[in-house]
């Protein structure tokens, strides 16, 4: 098959949700024989070396450029309308002219547009460009932004809860035009049911990066591992709570126990996520490396979007993990004993305090969890989808030019 990809971001380095799974789609793609294509937003210059991974997966890749400051300045334009401002941010007449040159010259079996910004890009060209239109939503934005709102205040609270709105109606009215929708979980499945009961949804879950076959190292004894991408805030709430509610618990317990804080942003964190026994790692370029030695992982989200990349792939190094409902929700339907659950700062903190008191339970944990995330979380689900053949007749195709609804 010809297939084109619409990001909103440069997929690679694959770090992040978004760029992890699109990257993954791409060379699932690629190696199963098709030939990919990809249209993109980046907001920087890039040598080609940069991104010389991505560019053997694909036969063409055309990029637009996206100055930060003239996004923004969309965006604040668009508070007196009812467009979504994360639609705004990426309204670009150049993008729909690449998007329109690059059907017109691949003429594509597949379209796959990732996240509801990047809709209008498909929507225009339905009608002119036979082709199968899937709308890779991951996760449903406006259900997510709910969540986190309990956790924000003043202005922050305030413009959350009226995109929030915005993006909701726009997901409900954008979802049912294309001839299917991709969520990455059950949950979000729900949450996207309910605002568009009409639209043809599916559940694909992101696969693993490639991982090693068994660990090279002994666990360390009293080790405590948070990685994430700290620039979201979901992250940085789930930091704060650990550093400053649950692990002086642990402390309490366990004196000589230590919490790494991993990942993209990590060295930026203000002190609030200083403290004995806190170590600052920074970006991690392997995920063997540090999950290899970790004691626990600990994923103590309080809210969450769709699935948590870092909280599979630390199930699948039998690492043993101890997060939230919140998280857990995102991995329905998981089995019971395969991770730790708790609520409050004081069962997390016991969880962990059990699990570095119990090295053999902890490793029978951890290898469950294994077993179950190395069997359930596989891109061969998202490429059977991808090479599916069910559509049907697409609902209002009417294109949605100016970002709006």
């Amino acid at each position: 098959m010809r297939v084109v990809f619409l990001t909103s971001r440069m997929p690679f380095p694959p770090e992040g949700g978004d760029r992890f799974r699109v990257y993954h789609l791409i060379r699932t793609a690629a190696e199963a024989g098709h030939e990919v294509h990809l249209v993109t937003f980046d907001s920087a210059e890039r040598a080609p070396d940069e991104v010389r991974p991505l560019l053997r997966q694909l036969a063409s890749i055309r990029v637009v450029r996206l100055p930060r400051f003239v996004s923004t300045f969309r965006s604040a334009q668009a508070l007196t309308s009812n467009v979504p401002l994360q639609a705004a941010y990426y309204r670009s007449s150049r993008m729909r002219q690449r998007v329109g040159e690059a059907l017109r010259r691949i003429r594509p079996d597949v379209v796959v547009t990732h996240l509801f910004r990047m809709a209008p890009y498909a929507l225009e060209h339905m009608e002119s460009h036979d082709a199968r239109y899937i709308l890779d939503l991951t996760d449903v934005i406006s259900a997510g932004i709910e969540r986190s709102l309990p956790y924000r205040s003043g202005p922050d609270l305030w413009i959350y809860r009226e995109e929030m709105r915005r993006i909701g109606r726009f997901e409900a009215k954008i979802a049912p035009r294309f001839d299917e929708c991709w969520v990455i979980s059950e949950a979000e499945r729900v949450h996207l049911e309910r605002l568009a009961p009409e639209a043809s949804i599916a559940v694909i879950p992101n696969g693993l990066a490639e991982l090693p076959s068994a660990r090279a190292t002994a666990r360390d004894r009293a080790r405590l591992l948070f990685l994430g991408f700290h620039e979201v805030f979901h992250n940085r709430d789930a930091v704060r709570f650990l550093v400053q509610e649950i692990f002086p618990r642990v402390r309490e317990a366990v004196p000589e126990a230590t919490l790494d804080l991993a990942g993209k942003g990590s060295e930026a964190l203000g002190s609030w996520a200083r403290g004995p026994g806190v170590r600052i790692v920074g970006r991690v370029p392997r995920l063997e490396d540090a999950f290899s030695s970790a004691t626990v992982f600990v994923a103590p989200h309080r809210f969450a979007a769709g699935v948590q990349n870092k909280v599979v792939h630390a199930l699948a190094t039998a690492t043993p993990v101890v997060s939230t409902p919140a998280v857990r929700e995102g991995l329905m339907p998981v089995p019971d004993g395969v991770m730790r659950v708790g609520s409050t700062a004081e069962e997390i903190a016991r969880h962990v305090v059990e699990l570095i008191r119990d090295p053999a339970g902890a490793a029978a944990l951890g290898e469950r969890g294994r077993v179950w995330a190395r069997s359930t979380f596989t891109w061969d689900v998202a490429l059977d989808a991808l090479e599916g053949t069910t559509s049907r007749d697409r609902q209002g195709t009417e294109p949605l030019v100016a970002a709006g609804v």
